[in-house]
């Protein structure tokens, strides 16, 4: 049985169609990202995790639908390379490459970053199959420290077409973020950010 793009999005997170996830920055970090790094259960099932670098079948358009033109969000664990501090970012026949990166605010203090990166092909572009962008999100500490392995990626094919435009309904637009359900209760007090990031020292 083949599902539509909207009808796959219902069973895969338990959003009906009509929406969109479209979260900001801050929304990523404290209702996702947090709670993916300390264990705590997270809203709905709208973020996997994915593994997305690797030498064997990791091109974005084999990870990913190529032809869509929605962003996909996953939790993703990075891997140093050797005993160094580099991050490997081989990804089959190609590499994400790092273009810039942004430091992520909450009341004028800083608890993550926003890297940008496009993934790039060794050699030849003979092959490749649309233009994929990333942008990285991991949460830092008070010494600018990364906390925790896992960070949240948003992927998208650049160069995906969306042949519905036109004729999808204004209510397709309607954003959904953390502030449009109530999730699951956590062991945890709830505090701001911050005060949290705080207490992990």
């Amino acid at each position: 049985m083949e599902f539509d793009s909207y009808e796959y999005q219902f069973l895969m997170t338990g959003i009906p169609p009509g929406y969109r996830f479209e979260p900001t920055d801050i929304e990523l970090l404290q209702d996702y990202l947090w709670k993916k790094v300390n264990g705590d259960p997270l809203p709905y099932n709208i973020i996997s995790e994915c593994e997305i670098y690797g030498n064997q079948d990791k091109e974005p358009w084999n990870v990913f639908i190529e032809t869509s033109t929605e962003t996909f969000y996953v939790f993703t664990k990075l891997k140093k390379k050797g005993k160094g501090k580099n991050i490997d970012r081989v990804a089959g026949c190609g590499t994400w490459k790092g273009q810039k990166t942004d430091p992520i605010m909450y009341e004028k203090m800083k608890i993550g970053n926003r890297k940008l990166f496009v993934y790039e092909v060794k050699g030849s572009n003979e092959g490749v199959k649309g233009h994929w962008i990333m942008h990285e999100f991991s949460l830092v500490d008070e010494e600018d420290k990364q906390i925790g392995d896992y960070v949240v990626c948003s992927i998208r094919n650049k160069n995906a077409k969306d042949d519905t435009d036109d004729e999808e309904p204004p209510m397709k637009k309607m954003r959904f973020n953390s502030e449009d359900h109530n999730p699951p209760e956590t062991t945890s007090s709830a505090c701001p950010l911050q005060t949290l990031l705080s207490d992990w020292s």
